[in-house]
Formats: C-alpha cells, sequence, structure tokens
C-alpha cells in the first residue's frame, strides 16, 4: 500500500509537469482563433471600449491565451487528483469497513468471524493479525466454556453420589439421636453428628439444584394456587410459627408451588439467621411494568440491614456480607436458588434496606407464569 501510494504521488507530479511545460509551449506558439477569443473575452469593440476608458491597460492577446490554458490546464490536473483520490480511498477504505463489520459482528459474540484477505499489502497483514486474533479468542473462550461445562457436571456428579452414603448417615443419626442411653458427652456428641450431617444434606441438595439451573433443565411446572394457602403451609412446614403474614384471602396465582415455596423458605430462613425480629411476610398485586398486574411479596427483617457495599452482591453464590464469619448456617446458596426460581418464573428479586430499619426483600412474579421455561443465568 506504502509502494502504491508513493508512484501515484510521482505519476501526479510527472503529470503536472509534463502538462505545464506543454502548454506553455502551446501558449508561445499559438494564439486563440477569433471567433473562439470573441466568445471568451467578448466582441473587440466591447473590448476595445472597455480598453480606452481612462486607466484601463491595453488588451494583451498573449495574457488572455494564458488564462484560458491555465484554467484548462488546472481543471485536467483537479479531475485526474480526483480521479486518482477516489479509486485510491476507495482501495483503502473497503478492507477498513470490512474489519469494522467484523470487530461489530465480533462485539456481538460472534467469534467464528473472520475476513478472508483480498491484498498483499499492510492492510492484509492487519486482516491477517485480527484472524488469528478472533481464532485465538474462540479457542480461549471454548476453552473456558467447556471448563465451566465440566465443574458444572463434577458439581452435579458428587452431590449425587453423596446422597446415597447421606441417606443412610441421617438414618443412624437419627438413631442415635433418640437413643435413651445415651447421656452426657455421647449425647451431646451424637447431636452434634446429626446437625452437620443435616447441614451437609441441606448443601447436598441445594447443589443438586443449582447445577440444574446451570445445565438448563430446571423447569417450571405451574398451577394455580391460593397465594395465602401456600405461604401458610409453607412456614407451618418448617416449624415458622412467629413469622407475622399480610396476604389478601382469595388470592390466586398460576405458579410453581415447590419453587414458590422454595423462594419463600430461603428468604424467610436468610431473615431469622442474619436479621432480627419480628419477621413478616406481606402479599398483595401492584401494576407491572409492562402495564399487566404482578404478585408482590415482601419479606421484612427488623436487625441492621445489608451492608450498602454488600446489597449488589447478596444473591452471589457462597457470598457472606459478614467476611468474619468463617462458616454459613446455610449452605451459602439459598439467595442464589431463590434468585434463579425467581427469574425462572419470569420475575425477579430486589434486595434492599428498609426506612424503618431492617433488610427488605421484594419478590415480583407475572400472575400467570410461563409453563414450562429452561432457567439460564445471565
Amino acid at each position: 500500500m506504502r509502494r502504491r501510494l508513493i508512484v501515484a504521488f510521482i505519476v501526479i507530479a510527472l503529470l503536472s509537469a509534463v502538462a505545464s511545460s506543454w502548454f506553455h509551449t502551446l501558449i508561445e506558439a499559438y494564439r486563440l482563433p477569433g471567433w473562439l477569443d470573441e466568445v471568451i473575452f467578448g466582441p473587440g469593440w466591447l473590448r476595445n471600449l472597455v480598453h480606452t476608458l481612462p486607466g484601463q491597460p491595453a488588451p494583451h492577446p498573449i495574457r488572455h491565451t494564458a488564462l484560458v490554458f491555465f484554467g484548462v490546464e488546472a481543471g485536467l490536473l483537479l479531475a485526474m487528483i480526483a480521479a486518482l483520490a477516489i479509486t485510491a480511498s476507495r482501495r483503502v477504505l473497503l478492507p477498513v469497513r470490512r474489519l469494522a463489520h467484523a470487530a461489530t459482528r465480533m462485539s456481538g459474540g460472534d467469534l467464528s468471524v473472520r475476513i478472508e484477505p483480498q491484498r498483499v499489502d499492510e492492510l492484509a497483514q492487519l486482516v491477517t493479525s485480527f484472524n488469528g486474533m478472533a481464532s485465538a479468542l474462540e479457542d480461549k473462550v471454548g476453552e473456558l466454556e467447556r471448563m465451566a461445562a465440566h465443574a458444572r457436571q463434577f458439581a452435579g456428579d458428587v452431590s449425587h453420589e453423596l446422597r446415597t452414603p447421606l441417606t443412610a448417615m441421617t438414618a443412624v443419626t437419627d438413631i442415635l439421636h433418640e437413643h435413651p442411653e445415651l447421656t452426657g458427652d455421647a449425647a451431646a456428641a451424637a447431636g452434634l453428628v446429626r446437625q452437620e450431617v443435616l447441614h451437609l444434606n441441606r448443601l447436598v441438595e441445594d447443589l443438586i439444584e443449582i447445577s440444574r439451573f446451570d445445565a438448563g433443565t430446571a423447569r417450571l411446572v405451574t398451577d394455580e394456587i391460593d397465594v395465602a394457602n401456600a405461604v401458610g403451609q409453607c412456614l407451618r412446614a418448617r416449624g415458622w410459627f412467629n413469622v407475622g403474614t399480610d396476604v389478601a384471602a382469595g388470592l390466586t396465582a398460576r405458579l410453581d408451588r415447590r419453587r414458590f415455596d422454595v423462594v419463600l423458605a430461603n428468604l424467610v430462613g436468610n431473615a431469622l439467621r442474619h436479621g432480627g425480629p419480628p419477621v413478616t411476610v406481606r402479599v398483595g398485586i401492584r401494576p407491572g411494568g409492562a402495564g399487566d398486574e404482578q404478585l408482590a411479596m415482601e419479606v421484612r427483617d427488623h436487625g441492621h440491614g445489608l451492608p450498602s457495599a454488600a446489597i449488589p452482591y447478596v444473591f452471589d453464590r457462597f457470598y457472606k456480607a459478614d467476611t468474619a464469619r468463617a462458616r454459613s448456617e446455610g449452605s451459602g446458596l439459598g439467595l442464589a436458588i431463590a434468585w434463579e426460581n425467581a427469574r425462572l418464573h419470569g420475575g425477579h428479586i430486589h434486595a434492599a434496606n428498609h426506612p424503618d430499619g431492617g433488610a427488605v426483600f421484594t419478590v415480583s412474579l407475572p400472575l400467570n407464569a410461563p409453563g414450562s421455561v429452561p432457567a439460564a443465568r445471565a
């Protein structure tokens, strides 16, 4: 490309020099015909009248002829330069446009985009470098995706494999915990082992659940449910009789009952563990963003609230707002699972601090959730 531009400038300079010399020769050798002279400069009587006016110099035909030829020369040179500039710009800008289009596709997620080199110059080297970068990036992203898939598969496989021994361990610890002959340190040890086995069971179940979301196999099984009844059953099943509720009677929505129960249980459990009493659950109807109505469920505690720096990350997996806690009482996945289940319904969860104190989690769900939708975290 650089050589071509240099050659183009040399050709323009040579043409200018040759044209200038040729036109000067013509000016010295010839004069314009009379009829062309009258067309360009006007009739002779008019020129004589103008030049006979006081203070006007006498006409000089050679000067007029030079003006005409210099005008023609300038026009021809301007036309040649414009033609060369347009041709050169098209040849230079076309590969640049192709690169810009390919970069736009790549930024949109199409890492398979490639450009076929059509020349042998600096722009062709740029195209080759772009193709190499795109290929390396596609390989790296593919490798990361494969590693992530293997990690998800490993977590799911391990969780399923742990289920069988945990079932046996749970049965044994239940027997030991209720055995009347165990007293003192033995009874305390049996109770501790039972508590840890139950904790491990919750962790395994949550890992299996989260692996379904990662694999995109989690689906909704919706039905028309009575919301007040579903909330009451969720709290009673877990012995949370001290949780206040405010749910309109007769309120119904088409939801996945099991997943709605998981969302509520995780939010209430989080409020009981990390917030302060009393914990309240309020459910009602409010307008949605698209003009339709949504089911709004608010879970609030009256503790110290969430640290402002932690609010954007409370739904991240294994996130701890209090880094001083070496170990979570739950699995560390409860809020992440609640978030995934709300998203699976086509809704979302918003975390904030109430103006009067305490943390408040607001769940917004459509009244008619889709019947079967795969889940995938953005």
